[in-house]
């Protein structure tokens, strides 16, 4: 037994021994790598490798490849030099961005977050912006449409309200004129009861200052005729061209006897624009509606046969026409020519007549268009200078309503168009009356056209024998015919 721990102690003592002796220098085993000569392992210390058997070397390679003793050379002092400047050299390099040049790229790195977060904050916000303007851009849109409604509405309103204006001053109009006409009506009515008693003897006449009163007698009836004048408000709505039935009934007393007896009489009077005018204008023509709607035809209350009785009615009833201008009456005669028969031809009186005192008589010889009767059935005047043009009329108060649409342009009336005409000096206007167009088509056809039957005092010949005339055919629709004549029974 203690020859056995001999040995091992001889053993353990010898591997100690062993281990003492292995070298410890680098490795000197050049390596065996293609195209690389003379690379030796880079192996700088000895290290056993216990796993294996005998003295290798961590690095693969026996003991016998190292050095004995690790060399000491220079160089591996100047590694240790350089790593010892290099880690001097971080050192500084760190304190310096800490202090310096760091803290400015720390400082910018900041600043450039900043600013990133700023630009997208700015850009969520002018996100937000838009949206904002488009709503309000739909709100506006919104609102102007709304805006225009209320204007279209405004408008329509307006029209209406308008509309309704004129209704209610129409109709304040002819309420009016009703009141009058009630009021006259009421004294006639009075006039008539009052003079029941005269009316009611056979043969009996009155003579009252604007009344004609004929009490004729037929068969076991007595018929009684009161002639008034006309209202002024009712004057417009018609004309008495058609009294020829009336005179010529049996018992009708003339003209002459009824103005001497009543001092009153009434006459429709033509004011023509111009002198120079050789024939009225036609009925239903559109320069007859023109002068009818700005009261150129009129019934004339004629307050006595005298020539300042006449002159007095007719400038009063044309006084916004005539403003003051001088007028004289015109000479009618009836033309006899075989398509223009009856129809009246005017013409101006002659320079020593123009002066001349206008009664009744004279009127009747010279101006008047007669009926058989000898009764003035309507007379012409005209202003003696001067004339009178659309553009005159067309701004002239109304007298006739319903007739407006005659006003419209009309190329054989209005040689300018109305635009034109209203930027035209008054000088350089024509005359209403200067129609160039062939003047038969202005006129009533031969068949409509009435005919002198008898022209008493100058209009006859020397034998006395009376010219024949047929009864016109046609005249204005009127209802003053019935209101003008009352017939009492």
């Amino acid at each position: 037994m203690s020859t056995d721990s001999s040995l091992s102690h001889s053993q353990g003592s010898s591997g100690r021994a062993d281990n003492v002796n292995l070298p410890q220098g680098q490795c000197r085993y050049i390596l065996l790598v293609s195209g690389i000569k003379g690379q030796r392992c880079a192996c700088v210390h000895f290290s056993l490798n216990r796993s294996m058997p005998g003295a290798i070397c961590d690095c693969g390679h026996m003991a016998c490849y190292h050095v004995k003793n690790p060399e000491t050379s220079d160089t591996r002092h100047e590694v240790e030099l350089l790593k010892q400047r290099l880690q001097a050299l971080e050192n500084e390099l760190d304190r310096r961005r800490e202090g310096g040049l760091g803290g400015v790229v720390a400082r910018v790195s900041e600043l450039e977050e900043l600013v990133d977060r700023g630009r997208e904050e700015i850009g969520q916000e002018i996100r937000g912006s838009y949206r904002n303007i488009t709503r309000v851009w739909q709100s506006v849109k919104h609102l102007e449409l709304q805006t225009a409604q209320l204007n279209e509405t405004k408008r329509t309103h307006s029209k209406e309200l308008e509309n309704i204006n004129t209704q209610l001053q129409q109709i304040s109009d002819r309420q009016m004129e009703l009141f009058d006409a009630d009021e006259s009506m009421e004294e006639r009515l009075e006039q008539l009861e009052s003079d029941h008693d005269l009316l009611a003897t056979p043969g009996s006449q009155l003579s009252r200052p604007g009344v004609v009163v004929t009490a004729t007698s037929n068969r076991a009836s007595q018929v009684c005729r009161v002639e008034r004048p006309l209202p002024s408000r009712l004057a417009h709505l018609g004309t008495p061209v058609g009294l020829s039935g009336t005179s010529s009934s049996p018992g009708a007393t003339g003209l002459a006897g009824a103005t001497n007896n009543c001092g009153a009489w009434t006459v429709h009077v033509s004011l023509l624009p111009t002198f120079s005018q050789p024939f009225p204008f036609e009925r239903d023509t559109n320069a007859y509606k023109r002068c009818l709607s700005r009261g150129l035809h009129r019934t004339v209350v004629v307050g006595g046969s005298d020539s300042n009785s006449f002159v007095t009615a007719v400038t009063k009833t044309f006084s916004s026409l005539l403003i003051g201008r001088a007028w004289m009456p015109l000479q009618a005669k009836l033309c006899d020519a075989e398509r223009l028969q009856g129809l009246p031809m005017l013409r101006p009186l002659d320079p020593k007549m123009i002066d001349s005192d206008y009664d009744v008589e004279f009127l009747r010889k010279h101006c008047g268009v007669c009926e058989p009767s000898g009764k003035i059935e309507s007379l012409y005047v005209a202003m003696r200078e001067e004339t009178l043009s659309w553009h005159f009329l067309r701004n002239s108060p109304k007298h006739i309503d319903g007739l407006e649409s005659c006003w419209a342009y009309d190329y054989l009336l209005d040689p300018n168009d109305p635009v034109e005409d209203d930027s035209m000096d008054d000088n350089d206007r024509p005359s209403a009356g200067d129609i160039v167009p062939s003047l038969p088509s202005l006129k009533r056809a031969a068949s409509e056209i009435s005919k002198a039957t008898q022209v008493p005092g100058a209009a006859t010949s020397e034998n006395d024998s009376p010219l024949t005339k047929t009864p016109r055919s046609a005249c204005l629709p009127t209802f003053i015919d019935t209101y003008r004549n009352i017939e009492t029974i």
